[in-house]
Protein backbone atom coordinates (compact mmCIF):
# COMPACT_ATOMS: atom_id res chain seq x y z
CA UNK A 1 0.00 0.00 0.00
CA UNK A 2 1.53 3.54 -1.09
CA UNK A 3 2.32 6.01 1.49
CA UNK A 4 -0.77 8.19 -0.49
CA UNK A 5 -3.27 5.74 -0.04
CA UNK A 6 -2.28 5.22 3.43
CA UNK A 7 -2.82 9.01 4.36
CA UNK A 8 -6.36 8.98 2.51
CA UNK A 9 -7.68 5.55 4.41
CA UNK A 10 -6.12 7.72 7.67
CA UNK A 11 -7.82 10.74 6.93
CA UNK A 12 -11.34 9.36 5.93
CA UNK A 13 -11.28 7.55 9.00
CA UNK A 14 -10.33 10.66 11.01
CA UNK A 15 -13.40 12.58 9.20
CA UNK A 16 -15.83 9.55 9.74
CA UNK A 17 -15.34 9.30 13.50
CA UNK A 18 -14.91 13.48 13.47
CA UNK A 19 -18.61 13.15 11.62
CA UNK A 20 -20.08 11.53 14.47
CA UNK A 21 -18.73 13.21 16.96
CA UNK A 22 -20.11 16.79 15.42
CA UNK A 23 -23.50 15.53 13.97
CA UNK A 24 -24.75 13.05 16.70
CA UNK A 25 -26.80 15.60 19.25
CA UNK A 26 -26.71 17.99 16.80
CA UNK A 27 -30.99 18.34 17.57
CA UNK A 28 -30.30 19.25 21.13
CA UNK A 29 -32.20 22.43 22.32
CA UNK A 30 -34.53 23.01 20.09
CA UNK A 31 -37.84 25.16 20.40
CA UNK A 32 -40.74 23.02 21.54
CA UNK A 33 -44.74 23.09 22.40
CA UNK A 34 -44.07 20.69 25.57
CA UNK A 35 -43.87 23.71 27.18
CA UNK A 36 -47.43 24.66 27.04
CA UNK A 37 -48.48 23.17 29.88
CA UNK A 38 -46.54 25.00 32.03
CA UNK A 39 -46.83 28.47 30.05
CA UNK A 40 -50.28 28.62 30.10
CA UNK A 41 -51.00 26.51 32.87
CA UNK A 42 -54.92 25.34 32.82
CA UNK A 43 -55.61 27.76 30.16
CA UNK A 44 -56.21 27.25 26.01
CA UNK A 45 -52.70 28.36 24.50
CA UNK A 46 -52.93 30.82 22.34
CA UNK A 47 -52.48 30.68 19.02
CA UNK A 48 -49.12 31.86 17.01
CA UNK A 49 -52.26 34.72 15.41
CA UNK A 50 -52.74 35.70 18.85
CA UNK A 51 -49.06 36.00 19.46
CA UNK A 52 -48.05 38.05 17.27
CA UNK A 53 -51.39 40.31 17.34
CA UNK A 54 -49.36 41.05 20.80
CA UNK A 55 -46.29 41.08 20.67
CA UNK A 56 -43.97 43.82 18.55
CA UNK A 57 -42.46 42.75 15.26
CA UNK A 58 -38.79 42.26 15.47
CA UNK A 59 -37.82 44.48 12.13
CA UNK A 60 -39.68 47.37 12.46
CA UNK A 61 -37.30 49.20 12.76
CA UNK A 62 -34.67 49.71 9.59
CA UNK A 63 -31.59 51.71 11.09
CA UNK A 64 -31.54 48.87 14.20
CA UNK A 65 -29.28 45.78 13.79
CA UNK A 66 -30.69 42.59 13.31
CA UNK A 67 -29.02 41.52 17.23
CA UNK A 68 -30.91 44.80 18.94
CA UNK A 69 -33.39 44.12 21.54
CA UNK A 70 -37.13 45.59 19.60
CA UNK A 71 -38.16 46.85 23.15
CA UNK A 72 -35.07 47.01 25.28
CA UNK A 73 -35.35 47.16 28.97
CA UNK A 74 -33.51 50.74 29.79
CA UNK A 75 -34.15 51.14 33.68
CA UNK A 76 -32.53 48.59 35.53
CA UNK A 77 -32.23 50.10 38.90
CA UNK A 78 -35.54 48.88 40.02
CA UNK A 79 -37.39 45.67 39.55
CA UNK A 80 -39.63 45.20 36.41
CA UNK A 81 -42.41 42.89 36.77
CA UNK A 82 -42.37 41.16 33.34
CA UNK A 83 -46.09 39.27 32.70
CA UNK A 84 -48.65 42.23 33.59
CA UNK A 85 -50.03 42.33 30.56
CA UNK A 86 -51.50 40.21 28.18
CA UNK A 87 -48.35 42.03 25.49
CA UNK A 88 -45.92 41.21 28.09
CA UNK A 89 -46.76 37.84 27.84
CA UNK A 90 -46.83 37.28 24.35
CA UNK A 91 -43.19 38.66 24.19
CA UNK A 92 -42.12 36.06 26.54
CA UNK A 93 -44.00 33.10 24.35
CA UNK A 94 -42.54 34.23 21.32
CA UNK A 95 -39.43 33.35 22.87
CA UNK A 96 -40.34 30.04 24.32
CA UNK A 97 -41.51 28.85 21.04
CA UNK A 98 -38.82 30.32 18.73
CA UNK A 99 -35.69 30.56 20.98
CA UNK A 100 -33.22 27.15 21.01
CA UNK A 101 -31.53 26.73 24.31
CA UNK A 102 -28.33 28.68 22.97
CA UNK A 103 -28.90 32.22 23.26
CA UNK A 104 -27.15 33.82 19.92
CA UNK A 105 -28.34 31.20 17.48
CA UNK A 106 -31.66 33.14 17.04
CA UNK A 107 -29.94 36.13 15.51
CA UNK A 108 -28.99 34.32 12.42
CA UNK A 109 -32.65 33.74 11.64
CA UNK A 110 -33.64 36.92 13.21
CA UNK A 111 -31.25 38.61 10.54
CA UNK A 112 -32.49 36.39 7.27
CA UNK A 113 -35.92 37.29 8.68
CA UNK A 114 -35.44 41.00 7.51
CA UNK A 115 -34.02 39.80 3.93
CA UNK A 116 -36.46 39.35 0.77
CA UNK A 117 -34.35 38.42 -2.17
CA UNK A 118 -37.28 38.78 -4.01
CA UNK A 119 -37.65 42.87 -2.88
CA UNK A 120 -33.93 43.70 -3.40
CA UNK A 121 -33.46 43.40 0.31
CA UNK A 122 -30.45 41.24 1.36
CA UNK A 123 -28.91 43.65 4.05
CA UNK A 124 -28.50 41.70 6.71
CA UNK A 125 -27.78 44.16 9.51
CA UNK A 126 -25.38 41.86 11.15
CA UNK A 127 -22.04 42.16 10.65
CA UNK A 128 -20.10 40.83 13.55
CA UNK A 129 -21.57 37.30 11.56
CA UNK A 130 -20.41 37.32 7.99
CA UNK A 131 -21.87 37.27 4.68
CA UNK A 132 -20.35 34.02 4.56
CA UNK A 133 -22.46 32.33 7.34
CA UNK A 134 -25.58 34.28 6.47
CA UNK A 135 -26.38 33.81 3.02
CA UNK A 136 -25.31 30.63 3.15
CA UNK A 137 -27.74 29.34 5.78
CA UNK A 138 -30.02 31.30 3.92
CA UNK A 139 -29.15 29.21 0.67
CA UNK A 140 -28.86 25.99 2.29
CA UNK A 141 -32.96 26.33 4.35
CA UNK A 142 -33.95 27.05 0.63
CA UNK A 143 -32.31 24.12 -0.73
CA UNK A 144 -33.67 22.36 2.20
CA UNK A 145 -36.99 23.31 1.43
CA UNK A 146 -36.92 22.29 -1.87
CA UNK A 147 -36.83 18.74 -1.12
CA UNK A 148 -39.28 18.92 2.10
CA UNK A 149 -36.94 19.02 4.99
CA UNK A 150 -37.82 22.37 6.34
CA UNK A 151 -40.78 24.43 5.52
CA UNK A 152 -40.23 27.97 4.30
CA UNK A 153 -42.70 31.20 4.98
CA UNK A 154 -43.06 34.67 5.73
CA UNK A 155 -45.67 33.93 8.42
CA UNK A 156 -44.43 33.80 11.34
CA UNK A 157 -48.00 32.33 12.57
CA UNK A 158 -46.88 29.15 11.08
CA UNK A 159 -44.06 28.74 13.18
CA UNK A 160 -45.32 30.07 16.51
CA UNK A 161 -47.77 27.44 15.87
CA UNK A 162 -45.42 24.65 14.86
CA UNK A 163 -42.19 25.56 16.58
CA UNK A 164 -40.79 21.71 15.99
CA UNK A 165 -40.65 23.12 12.21
CA UNK A 166 -38.84 26.11 12.93
CA UNK A 167 -36.10 24.10 15.13
CA UNK A 168 -35.19 22.36 12.04
CA UNK A 169 -33.39 25.73 10.80
CA UNK A 170 -31.16 25.34 14.10
CA UNK A 171 -30.15 22.13 12.21
CA UNK A 172 -29.47 23.32 8.79
CA UNK A 173 -27.45 26.01 10.16
CA UNK A 174 -25.73 23.65 13.10
CA UNK A 175 -24.86 21.25 10.18
CA UNK A 176 -23.53 24.15 8.14
CA UNK A 177 -20.95 24.97 10.91
CA UNK A 178 -20.61 20.91 11.25
CA UNK A 179 -19.48 20.66 7.42
CA UNK A 180 -16.32 23.97 8.36
CA UNK A 181 -15.52 21.64 11.11
CA UNK A 182 -14.71 18.73 9.20
CA UNK A 183 -12.59 20.97 6.61
CA UNK A 184 -10.70 22.33 10.17
CA UNK A 185 -9.91 18.41 11.08
CA UNK A 186 -8.58 17.72 7.76
CA UNK A 187 -6.34 20.92 7.84
CA UNK A 188 -5.16 19.73 11.35
CA UNK A 189 -4.09 16.42 10.00
CA UNK A 190 -2.34 18.25 6.93
CA UNK A 191 -0.36 20.20 8.99
CA UNK A 192 0.52 17.30 12.06
CA UNK A 193 1.70 15.59 9.01
CA UNK A 194 3.67 18.62 6.82
CA UNK A 195 5.64 19.02 10.09
CA UNK A 196 6.43 15.34 11.19
CA UNK A 197 6.04 13.24 8.32
CA UNK A 198 3.87 10.56 9.81
CA UNK A 199 0.54 9.76 9.46
CA UNK A 200 -0.19 8.42 12.70
CA UNK A 201 0.28 11.50 14.79
CA UNK A 202 -1.36 13.20 11.74
CA UNK A 203 -4.48 10.87 12.05
CA UNK A 204 -3.90 11.02 16.33
CA UNK A 205 -3.95 14.78 16.59
CA UNK A 206 -6.69 15.59 14.05
CA UNK A 207 -8.88 13.15 16.31
CA UNK A 208 -7.77 15.27 19.36
CA UNK A 209 -8.62 18.26 17.89
CA UNK A 210 -11.85 17.21 16.79
CA UNK A 211 -12.52 15.95 20.41
CA UNK A 212 -11.28 19.13 21.92
CA UNK A 213 -14.17 20.34 23.74
CA UNK A 214 -14.67 23.87 22.04
CA UNK A 215 -14.80 22.16 18.66
CA UNK A 216 -17.55 19.63 19.71
CA UNK A 217 -19.44 22.75 21.33
CA UNK A 218 -19.30 24.94 18.30
CA UNK A 219 -20.26 22.17 15.51
CA UNK A 220 -23.49 21.92 17.38
CA UNK A 221 -24.36 25.27 17.59
CA UNK A 222 -25.53 27.53 14.76
CA UNK A 223 -22.59 30.60 14.96
CA UNK A 224 -19.71 31.27 12.49
CA UNK A 225 -16.73 30.34 14.72
CA UNK A 226 -15.49 27.46 13.37
CA UNK A 227 -16.05 27.99 9.86
CA UNK A 228 -13.88 31.05 10.60
CA UNK A 229 -11.67 28.93 12.21
CA UNK A 230 -11.08 26.11 9.74
CA UNK A 231 -11.10 28.89 6.78
CA UNK A 232 -7.88 30.58 9.16
CA UNK A 233 -5.78 26.78 8.69
CA UNK A 234 -6.58 26.86 5.28
CA UNK A 235 -4.86 29.84 4.73
CA UNK A 236 -2.01 28.83 7.10
CA UNK A 237 -1.54 26.26 4.73
CA UNK A 238 -1.90 27.88 1.10
CA UNK A 239 0.45 30.41 3.01
CA UNK A 240 2.70 27.67 3.16
CA UNK A 241 2.24 26.55 -0.04
CA UNK A 242 3.64 29.92 -1.26
CA UNK A 243 6.60 29.47 0.86
CA UNK A 244 7.41 25.86 -0.73
CA UNK A 245 6.85 26.89 -4.32
CA UNK A 246 6.94 31.05 -4.53
CA UNK A 247 4.16 30.41 -7.17
CA UNK A 248 1.71 33.35 -8.06
CA UNK A 249 -1.67 31.24 -7.38
CA UNK A 250 -0.43 30.38 -3.38
CA UNK A 251 0.04 34.11 -2.40
CA UNK A 252 -3.61 35.01 -4.30
CA UNK A 253 -5.49 32.12 -2.80
CA UNK A 254 -3.92 33.05 1.10
CA UNK A 255 -5.38 36.82 0.63
CA UNK A 256 -8.30 34.98 -0.58
CA UNK A 257 -8.61 32.25 2.85
CA UNK A 258 -7.62 35.20 4.84
CA UNK A 259 -10.69 37.86 3.67
CA UNK A 260 -12.91 34.69 3.48
CA UNK A 261 -12.20 34.26 7.03
CA UNK A 262 -12.87 37.75 8.14
CA UNK A 263 -15.76 37.65 6.29
CA UNK A 264 -17.27 34.74 8.22
CA UNK A 265 -16.85 35.87 11.67
CA UNK A 266 -15.50 39.27 12.88
CA UNK A 267 -12.96 37.51 15.17
CA UNK A 268 -11.02 35.74 12.53
CA UNK A 269 -9.39 39.15 11.47
CA UNK A 270 -6.09 37.71 12.78
CA UNK A 271 -6.43 35.58 9.95
CA UNK A 272 -4.34 38.26 7.94
CA UNK A 273 -1.33 37.75 9.98
CA UNK A 274 -0.19 35.32 8.06
CA UNK A 275 0.41 37.38 4.97
CA UNK A 276 3.34 39.21 6.54
CA UNK A 277 4.78 35.98 8.05
CA UNK A 278 4.12 33.90 4.58
CA UNK A 279 6.74 36.93 3.30
CA UNK A 280 8.68 36.92 5.63
CA UNK A 281 9.57 33.19 5.15
CA UNK A 282 9.78 32.77 1.67
CA UNK A 283 13.79 32.76 1.05
CA UNK A 284 14.80 34.44 -1.99
CA UNK A 285 12.51 37.23 -2.85
CA UNK A 286 13.58 40.74 -3.38
CA UNK A 287 12.74 43.42 -1.31
CA UNK A 288 10.48 45.31 -3.87
CA UNK A 289 8.73 41.74 -5.04
CA UNK A 290 7.75 41.28 -0.91
CA UNK A 291 6.46 44.35 -0.45
CA UNK A 292 4.23 44.18 -3.75
CA UNK A 293 2.78 40.26 -2.29
CA UNK A 294 2.19 41.42 1.04
CA UNK A 295 -0.22 44.65 -0.35
CA UNK A 296 -1.96 42.95 -3.36
CA UNK A 297 -2.28 39.78 -1.12
CA UNK A 298 -4.09 41.97 1.81
CA UNK A 299 -5.97 43.70 -0.73
CA UNK A 300 -7.12 40.70 -1.95
CA UNK A 301 -8.41 39.66 1.31
CA UNK A 302 -10.02 43.01 1.49
CA UNK A 303 -12.11 42.53 -1.55
CA UNK A 304 -13.14 39.33 -0.69
CA UNK A 305 -13.95 40.48 2.81
CA UNK A 306 -15.79 42.96 1.04
CA UNK A 307 -17.50 41.03 -1.50
CA UNK A 308 -18.90 38.54 0.85
CA UNK A 309 -20.21 41.59 3.31
CA UNK A 310 -21.03 44.35 0.67
CA UNK A 311 -23.31 46.21 3.25
CA UNK A 312 -20.87 47.59 5.16
CA UNK A 313 -19.51 49.23 2.94
CA UNK A 314 -23.08 50.22 1.34
CA UNK A 315 -24.17 51.42 4.80
CA UNK A 316 -20.86 52.87 6.33
CA UNK A 317 -21.96 55.51 3.45
CA UNK A 318 -25.49 55.41 3.36
CA UNK A 319 -26.75 53.96 6.33
CA UNK A 320 -24.36 54.29 9.04
CA UNK A 321 -26.61 54.18 11.67
CA UNK A 322 -27.41 50.88 11.30
CA UNK A 323 -23.81 49.81 11.48
CA UNK A 324 -23.76 51.95 14.32
CA UNK A 325 -26.87 49.94 16.14
CA UNK A 326 -25.12 46.45 15.62
CA UNK A 327 -21.05 47.09 16.19
CA UNK A 328 -22.51 49.15 19.39
CA UNK A 329 -24.57 46.32 20.81
CA UNK A 330 -21.32 43.37 20.35
CA UNK A 331 -18.44 46.47 21.37
CA UNK A 332 -20.81 46.59 24.59
CA UNK A 333 -20.00 42.97 25.40
CA UNK A 334 -16.23 42.91 25.22
CA UNK A 335 -14.07 45.38 27.55
CA UNK A 336 -10.63 45.23 28.17
CA UNK A 337 -10.02 44.14 31.29
CA UNK A 338 -7.20 43.91 34.12
CA UNK A 339 -4.66 41.79 32.61
CA UNK A 340 -3.60 39.62 35.31
CA UNK A 341 -7.09 38.43 35.65
CA UNK A 342 -7.44 38.06 32.25
CA UNK A 343 -4.28 35.58 31.69
CA UNK A 344 -5.47 33.50 34.51
CA UNK A 345 -8.93 33.26 33.23
CA UNK A 346 -7.60 32.87 29.66
CA UNK A 347 -5.47 29.93 30.87
CA UNK A 348 -8.59 28.45 32.65
CA UNK A 349 -10.35 28.60 29.63
CA UNK A 350 -7.93 27.66 27.33
CA UNK A 351 -7.51 24.25 29.16
CA UNK A 352 -11.26 24.07 28.98
CA UNK A 353 -11.61 24.60 25.68
CA UNK A 354 -8.78 21.93 24.50
CA UNK A 355 -9.04 19.59 27.07
CA UNK A 356 -6.33 18.81 29.91
CA UNK A 357 -4.70 16.17 28.10
CA UNK A 358 -3.76 18.57 25.10
CA UNK A 359 -3.06 22.07 27.26
CA UNK A 360 -0.65 20.36 29.71
CA UNK A 361 0.88 18.06 27.16
CA UNK A 362 1.68 21.23 25.43
CA UNK A 363 3.74 22.71 28.35
CA UNK A 364 5.40 19.77 28.87
CA UNK A 365 6.69 20.06 25.02
CA UNK A 366 7.08 23.64 25.46
CA UNK A 367 9.36 23.25 28.63
CA UNK A 368 11.28 20.16 27.05
CA UNK A 369 11.90 22.34 23.88
CA UNK A 370 13.32 25.33 25.87
CA UNK A 371 15.45 23.11 28.44
CA UNK A 372 16.90 21.16 25.22
CA UNK A 373 16.98 24.19 22.60
CA UNK A 374 19.67 27.02 21.99
CA UNK A 375 19.61 29.75 19.71
CA UNK A 376 20.78 27.79 17.30
CA UNK A 377 18.09 24.87 17.85
CA UNK A 378 15.92 27.98 17.55
CA UNK A 379 17.18 29.11 14.75
CA UNK A 380 16.79 26.25 12.66
CA UNK A 381 12.86 26.14 12.85
CA UNK A 382 13.08 29.41 10.49
CA UNK A 383 13.31 27.95 7.48
CA UNK A 384 10.82 26.84 4.75
CA UNK A 385 10.11 23.18 5.97
CA UNK A 386 8.74 24.50 9.36
CA UNK A 387 6.68 27.32 7.94
CA UNK A 388 3.20 25.84 8.58
CA UNK A 389 4.09 25.82 12.01
CA UNK A 390 5.17 29.63 12.29
CA UNK A 391 2.49 30.72 10.13
CA UNK A 392 0.35 28.49 12.88
CA UNK A 393 1.93 30.11 16.07
CA UNK A 394 2.18 33.67 14.60
CA UNK A 395 -1.92 33.43 14.40
CA UNK A 396 -2.02 31.64 17.77
CA UNK A 397 0.05 34.57 19.59
CA UNK A 398 -2.40 37.39 18.00
CA UNK A 399 -5.18 35.18 18.50
CA UNK A 400 -4.43 34.73 22.60
CA UNK A 401 -3.37 38.22 23.49
CA UNK A 402 -6.59 39.18 22.16
CA UNK A 403 -8.18 36.85 24.09
CA UNK A 404 -6.17 37.06 27.81
CA UNK A 405 -7.17 41.23 27.38
CA UNK A 406 -10.43 40.48 26.66
CA UNK A 407 -11.25 37.30 28.98
CA UNK A 408 -11.53 38.84 32.68
CA UNK A 409 -15.16 38.03 34.11
CA UNK A 410 -16.26 35.97 30.69
CA UNK A 411 -18.22 33.21 31.12
CA UNK A 412 -17.44 29.99 29.86
CA UNK A 413 -18.85 30.21 26.39
CA UNK A 414 -15.99 32.67 25.91
CA UNK A 415 -13.87 30.08 25.36
CA UNK A 416 -15.33 29.64 21.62
CA UNK A 417 -12.44 32.54 20.55
CA UNK A 418 -9.96 29.29 21.39
CA UNK A 419 -10.46 27.63 18.61
CA UNK A 420 -7.50 28.01 16.49
CA UNK A 421 -5.39 28.04 19.69
CA UNK A 422 -6.77 24.45 20.72
CA UNK A 423 -5.21 23.84 16.86
CA UNK A 424 -2.14 24.87 17.64
CA UNK A 425 -1.38 23.38 20.91
CA UNK A 426 -2.29 19.67 19.20
CA UNK A 427 0.25 20.79 16.48
CA UNK A 428 2.56 21.17 19.53
CA UNK A 429 2.14 18.05 21.62
CA UNK A 430 1.80 16.31 18.29
CA UNK A 431 5.50 17.92 16.87
CA UNK A 432 6.63 17.62 20.44
CA UNK A 433 5.77 13.46 20.80
CA UNK A 434 7.69 13.20 17.58
CA UNK A 435 10.98 15.28 18.01
CA UNK A 436 11.11 14.37 21.79
CA UNK A 437 9.61 10.19 22.10
CA UNK A 438 12.44 8.19 21.19
CA UNK A 439 11.08 4.64 21.90
CA UNK A 440 7.58 2.55 20.67
CA UNK A 441 6.70 2.73 24.41
CA UNK A 442 7.52 6.15 25.05
CA UNK A 443 5.00 7.19 21.80
CA UNK A 444 2.40 5.19 23.74
CA UNK A 445 2.59 6.57 26.80
CA UNK A 446 2.92 10.18 25.32
CA UNK A 447 -0.27 10.13 22.92
CA UNK A 448 -2.17 7.86 25.62
CA UNK A 449 -1.47 10.71 28.32
CA UNK A 450 -2.82 13.28 26.14
CA UNK A 451 -5.49 11.30 24.13
CA UNK A 452 -7.82 10.18 26.94
CA UNK A 453 -8.65 13.23 29.07
CA UNK A 454 -9.11 14.84 25.67
CA UNK A 455 -11.79 11.90 24.32
CA UNK A 456 -13.10 11.85 28.09
CA UNK A 457 -13.55 15.76 28.25
CA UNK A 458 -15.28 15.50 24.79
CA UNK A 459 -17.61 12.79 25.73
CA UNK A 460 -18.78 14.78 28.40
CA UNK A 461 -19.61 17.82 25.94
CA UNK A 462 -20.89 15.44 23.50
CA UNK A 463 -22.82 13.68 26.16
CA UNK A 464 -24.52 16.61 26.72
CA UNK A 465 -25.80 17.43 23.59
CA UNK A 466 -27.24 13.84 23.61
CA UNK A 467 -29.42 13.97 26.66
CA UNK A 468 -30.66 17.43 26.50
CA UNK A 469 -34.34 17.11 25.71
CA UNK A 470 -34.22 13.72 26.91
CA UNK A 471 -36.13 12.67 30.37
CA UNK A 472 -32.29 13.35 32.28
CA UNK A 473 -32.07 16.78 30.89
CA UNK A 474 -31.03 18.77 34.02
CA UNK A 475 -32.89 22.08 32.50
CA UNK A 476 -36.16 19.73 33.74
CA UNK A 477 -35.18 19.37 37.48
CA UNK A 478 -36.02 23.25 38.54
CA UNK A 479 -39.47 22.29 36.79
CA UNK A 480 -39.86 19.81 40.15
CA UNK A 481 -38.54 22.44 42.22
CA UNK A 482 -40.55 25.12 40.84
CA UNK A 483 -43.72 23.22 41.40
CA UNK A 484 -43.49 22.52 45.12
CA UNK A 485 -42.86 26.48 45.62
CA UNK A 486 -45.94 26.87 43.56
CA UNK A 487 -48.29 24.87 45.39
CA UNK A 488 -47.40 26.24 48.63
CA UNK A 489 -47.54 29.49 47.52
CA UNK A 490 -51.36 28.92 45.99
CA UNK A 491 -52.08 27.23 49.44
CA UNK A 492 -51.73 30.44 51.02
CA UNK A 493 -53.77 32.14 48.40
CA UNK A 494 -51.24 33.80 46.16
CA UNK A 495 -49.50 33.90 43.33
CA UNK A 496 -45.55 32.80 43.35
CA UNK A 497 -42.98 35.11 43.22
CA UNK A 498 -39.97 34.48 40.49
CA UNK A 499 -37.04 36.56 40.62
CA UNK A 500 -34.97 36.54 37.80
CA UNK A 501 -31.04 38.18 36.94
CA UNK A 502 -31.73 38.29 33.34
CA UNK A 503 -35.08 38.31 30.94
CA UNK A 504 -36.65 35.10 30.60
CA UNK A 505 -36.07 32.36 27.48
CA UNK A 506 -35.30 28.69 27.28
CA UNK A 507 -31.66 28.95 27.79
CA UNK A 508 -31.84 30.68 31.39
CA UNK A 509 -35.09 30.10 32.46
CA UNK A 510 -37.68 26.97 32.85
CA UNK A 511 -40.95 27.63 31.78
CA UNK A 512 -43.07 29.49 34.30
CA UNK A 513 -47.11 29.67 34.37
CA UNK A 514 -47.09 33.51 32.46
CA UNK A 515 -50.60 34.46 33.93
CA UNK A 516 -50.65 32.89 37.50
CA UNK A 517 -46.94 33.28 38.40
CA UNK A 518 -45.22 36.95 39.48
CA UNK A 519 -42.21 36.74 37.01
CA UNK A 520 -40.06 39.58 38.03
CA UNK A 521 -36.95 40.85 36.70
CA UNK A 522 -34.76 41.59 39.75
CA UNK A 523 -32.35 44.93 39.42
CA UNK A 524 -29.12 44.54 37.99
CA UNK A 525 -27.10 45.32 41.10
CA UNK A 526 -28.76 42.03 42.16
CA UNK A 527 -30.79 42.87 45.05
CA UNK A 528 -33.48 40.55 45.80
CA UNK A 529 -36.72 42.04 46.89
CA UNK A 530 -40.21 40.02 48.03
CA UNK A 531 -39.76 37.22 46.09
CA UNK A 532 -40.09 33.51 46.51
CA UNK A 533 -37.87 32.09 44.76
CA UNK A 534 -34.41 33.29 42.29
CA UNK A 535 -33.90 31.80 39.16
CA UNK A 536 -30.48 32.02 37.40
CA UNK A 537 -27.61 30.21 35.46
CA UNK A 538 -25.02 28.86 37.39
CA UNK A 539 -21.39 29.60 35.59
CA UNK A 540 -18.96 27.15 36.64
CA UNK A 541 -15.56 28.59 35.32
CA UNK A 542 -12.95 27.50 37.92
CA UNK A 543 -11.89 25.53 39.05
CA UNK A 544 -13.15 22.97 36.91
CA UNK A 545 -14.05 19.47 36.96
CA UNK A 546 -14.19 16.60 34.83
CA UNK A 547 -18.43 16.15 34.67
CA UNK A 548 -18.72 20.57 33.87
CA UNK A 549 -19.19 21.44 30.49
CA UNK A 550 -19.18 25.25 31.02
CA UNK A 551 -18.65 26.10 27.06
CA UNK A 552 -21.86 24.68 26.15
CA UNK A 553 -25.61 25.74 27.01
CA UNK A 554 -26.50 22.25 26.58
CA UNK A 555 -26.54 21.27 30.25
CA UNK A 556 -25.91 24.73 31.67
CA UNK A 557 -26.84 24.07 35.15
CA UNK A 558 -30.13 26.73 35.94
CA UNK A 559 -30.29 27.39 39.70
CA UNK A 560 -33.80 27.89 41.87
CA UNK A 561 -32.77 29.66 44.91
CA UNK A 562 -34.72 30.61 48.14
CA UNK A 563 -33.47 34.51 49.53
CA UNK A 564 -31.87 33.33 53.01
CA UNK A 565 -34.83 36.17 54.63
CA UNK A 566 -37.56 33.04 53.39
CA UNK A 567 -35.41 30.42 54.58
CA UNK A 568 -36.71 28.76 57.52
Amino acid sequence: MSDLVRQRLALAGVLLVSAVFFFVGIDWGLPTRSTDAVLFGDRTPWTGKQILSLAPAWNDNAARGADVDANPLVDRSRPILLNATDADRAELLRRYRLFSYQPDEMITFRSLSGMSPGEGRLDPKLYQYGGLWIYPVGALLKAASTVGLVTLTSDLAFYLDNPEQFGRFYIVARAYSAAWGLVAVASVFWIVRKLTTSTGLAAVGALCFAVCPVVVTMAHEAKPHLPGAALTLLACIAATKFVETRRSRWWVITGVLCGAAFGMVLSALWAFVVIPVMVLLTPDLRPTRRLSVIVLCTLIGILTYAATNPYVLINAITHPEVLRSNVGNSSAMYAVGRWTEGAIHAGALLMEAAGPGVTLGAAVVGLIALARSRWRGLKSWLKSDHAVGLLLFAVCACVMIQFIALAAGKPGEYARFAIVPSAGLVVCVMVGIHRFARSPRAWLASLSLVTVPTLGSGMFYLTGFVVTGTPVDTRRFPLVALEAHRATARAEGRALVVGLLAEPAPYNTPPLDLFEDRIVLLPSTGTSQDVDVVIRVAERVWPFSIVDTPISWAVKPIVVEVPAKNRP
